[in-house]
């Protein structure tokens, strides 16, 4: 019996063989296509291949950074975190002190630099973690089994977003006053706080400093939960990369403190919540909703945030489409199975299991598919030797046979065929698959699509060669982000014997036995490979990549990268709220008393109560409506504001607003807090000059009375 780590021995595979056709026979047709509108998403992923292969002409693929844009993500995340803890030394989280605290610090200090290295950390973490989602969706990895890792991939995207916002809030400029109305405007539609809040935001005297510090508390605690995000999102993959290669982080970390000096970040105005600002730049990375809110109520808020995100999470549901599990996924034929657990080691998705015997024989355990993780890749199939799991519909055993078939009927015609395997997913998907283009790359050979190349068991390139096929081309597909993972990665440490179940070259020539990656910018370099295969030539000596050639297109990245980096994070914004002169008008005032009947009492001779509660009590406690009037240049009108409260029993709070042309303007309130018209009532008369671009802010408090700030 083979060890858990060995290949099987010679004796398990002709026994293997001796067992005849699989019990459940291929199914006729492949599976349906995982996801809608496959050839847009086709096009997509060819066009990221081919930068792919571009940059990997000069750059190894451990320094391509498409193909790291996850693990870039983290480790410009750890920078971002790491940058602000530092910025704590020279941060003061108050209304007062926040704009200040960075304003005094000079550009190109060391605690400019690293403010500025937090602030374009934080918005390169943004820029991979979306060309990472984009990248998966072209890649159609979302669907299926897939479901889990696109939907905590979006709430991490959210997260961080969210983290992004409430730090710009702390910069307490006039970025962050828009985007401080914008948030308190759509929370006040919430059933959170007793008042709105909104009108705390009218004088910068009002601004709650306990608010801005539980900003503060959230922008430092959530970085916590991007760690369990993390955990969530790659709980289903075998082997995971969170940190890229070390050279590509002090790349990224280096390009990030070149655009710190080049270009430090500095504050905009100082926020002043009279004032309403017209122009600024912005950072577009985090701050883009400022375009769309400002133009929404509250409500109209919450409906947009709500529908966006429903509908980036239920991608996995209306894009892709509903395919019965066991037409696509593997299955395990346990009469073959002899406990090697290779095709554990190799799923990338942990999608197998090895249990104990179920049949009775001799072995420790069997092979198990969890359909909730299982894609139906088929690098299960090409790990295992005597084809005991594999994909129903392109089962391996069958497969073989058939080449077999193939070759020896060829060989016996005195053709030596060649034949060419090559993954379906370079072009798409298995439906979507180019016959005619492909024979067009590969001349004088017979092409047989496989679901990946990860797919091809070494023994089934040794049996057909031994057979008399004059060549096995085995064409992969190229991408950084291959739909199925590993592939691509196995296949050659297969063939190279590094891995098992490895290629044996006492079986078949080696010679006639070539693995190639399909460049699309370049496919003349297929052909002449296939080609050279055919006649046995020896491939060219590669030319040698020159150092300097490598360091100018990592120069060219950087500066693209970093050019489409600076240009978002500091672009020209305007606000699209009038900019008309306004008169804000914002109280809070306690109604009259409403008398109610009394609550009926017993006798006093037979009452028992303690002697604190014998005293009568109102049936109802309520308070009048506030009456506010407006006298704007002799035009009036009138508000009526109920009391808060279940019972109506609290204050009455509320704000006006009046446009007003330039100028000079007389203005007249009136509060009444009584419905009787001869009650008393407070009033407020003033000549106000009216400028464009600011806001007349009066205020008024049980407490202090009338106050206003022109």
């Amino acid at each position: 019996m083979p060890s858990p780590h060995e290949h099987p021995d010679v004796d398990c595979e002709l026994l293997a063989d001796a067992l005849g056709p699989t019990a459940n026979p291929p199914g006729s047709q492949p599976p349906v296509p995982p996801v809608r509108a496959a050839r847009i998403f086709a096009a997509g992923d060819r066009l990221a291949t081919r930068l792919d292969t571009w940059l990997e002409r000069w750059l190894p693929r451990e320094l391509n950074p498409l193909a790291h844009l996850g693990a870039a993500a983290n480790a410009m995340l750890v920078l971002a975190t790491l940058s602000g803890v530092l910025m704590l030394i020279w941060y003061s989280a108050s209304v007062q002190s926040a704009w200040h605290s960075l304003a005094d610090l000079a550009p190109r200090s060391f605690g400019g630099l690293v403010r500025s290295v937090h602030r374009y950390s934080s918005d390169l973490v943004m820029l991979l973690v979306l060309a990472h989602a984009l990248r998966t969706l072209l890649a159609r990895k979302f669907a299926d089994a897939r479901w889990l890792a696109w939907v905590s991939g979006i709430a991490l995207l959210g997260l961080v977003w969210f983290i992004g916002w409430s730090g710009y809030w702390l910069v307490w400029d006039v970025r962050a006053q828009l985007l401080a109305l914008d948030s308190i405007r759509a929370l006040d539609v919430l059933p959170i706080f007793g008042e709105p809040m909104l009108r705390l935001f009218t004088s910068d005297a009002t601004v709650p400093s306990l608010l801005f510090f539980v900003v503060f508390f959230l922008h430092m605690s959530l970085p916590l939960g991007i760690a369990g995000g993390l955990a969530l999102h790659l709980a289903r993959q075998s082997r995971t990369q969170l940190l890229p290669n070390w050279r590509l982080s002090v790349w990224l970390a280096g390009a990030v403190v070149v655009a710190a000096l080049v270009f430090p970040a500095t504050n905009a105005a100082v926020a002043q919540m009279a004032v309403k600002p017209a122009r600024f730049t912005m950072d577009w990375w985090f701050l883009w909703p400022l375009a769309i809110t400002a133009r929404l109520s509250g409500g109209g808020i919450w409906l947009t945030t709500v529908l966006a995100t429903a509908g980036l999470m239920t991608v996995p549901w209306w894009l892709a489409r509903r395919r019965p599990r066991p037409t696509f996924q593997a299955t395990v034929n346990v009469s073959r199975c002899f406990s090697c657990t290779l095709c554990s080691h190799d799923c990338p998705f942990g999608a197998i299991t090895m249990v104990p015997r179920t049949d009775g024989k001799p072995f420790p355990s069997q092979a198990q598919i969890d359909p909730a993780r299982c894609i139906g890749c088929g690098i299960c199939a090409g790990a295992c030797d005597t084809q005991g799991i594999g994909l129903a519909w392109f089962d391996a055993h069958q497969v073989i046979r058939d080449l077999e078939t193939f070759v020896l009927a060829e060989v016996a015609r005195g053709t030596a065929p060649a034949l060419a395997f090559v993954c379906a997913q370079s072009d798409g998907g298995w439906e979507l698959f180019d016959h005619v283009a492909w024979a067009r790359r590969v001349p004088g050979y017979t092409l047989r699509p496989v679901p990946c190349i990860g797919w091809i068991e070494p023994k089934l390139v040794e049996r057909i060669i031994s057979k008399g096929a004059a060549a096995v081309l085995i064409i992969g597909c190229g991408s950084s982000e291959a739909f199925c993972k590993e592939g691509a990665r196995w296949l050659p440490a297969r063939l190279a014997g590094t891995r098992e179940p490895e290629f044996r070259p006492n079986r078949a020539d080696p010679r006639k036995v070539a693995h190639v990656n399909f460049d699309p910018l370049r496919p003349h370099l297929l052909t002449a490979a296939a080609a050279r295969l055919r006649t046995q030539t020896p491939a060219p000596t590669p030319p040698v990549r020159s150092p300097f050639a490598a360091w100018g297109i990592s120069l060219l990245v950087t500066a693209v990268l970093l050019s489409g980096l600076l240009v978002v994070s500091d672009a020209p914004f305007r606000n699209p709220a009038p900019g008309e002169a306004e008169f804000v008008f914002t109280f809070r005032v306690y109604g009259d008393w409403v008398s109610g009947a009394a609550v009926a009492l017993p006798d006093p001779a037979h009452d028992t109560r303690p002697v604190h509660m014998r005293a009568a009590q109102p049936a109802q406690r309520t308070r009048s409506p506030v009456i506010v009037q407006f006298d704007v240049d002799g035009r009036s009108q009138a508000h009526v504001f109920r009391a808060k409260g279940l019972t109506s029993d609290g204050a009455s709070v509320g704000e006006l607003r009046v446009l007003l042309t330039p100028g000079a303007h007389r203005l007249i309130v009136h509060v009444a807090t009584h419905a009787d018209p001869n009650a008393p009532r407070q009033t407020w008369t003033a000549e106000v000059t009216a400028r464009p671009g600011r806001l007349s802010v009066l205020t008024l408090d049980a407490s202090r009375g009338f106050e206003f700030a022109p």
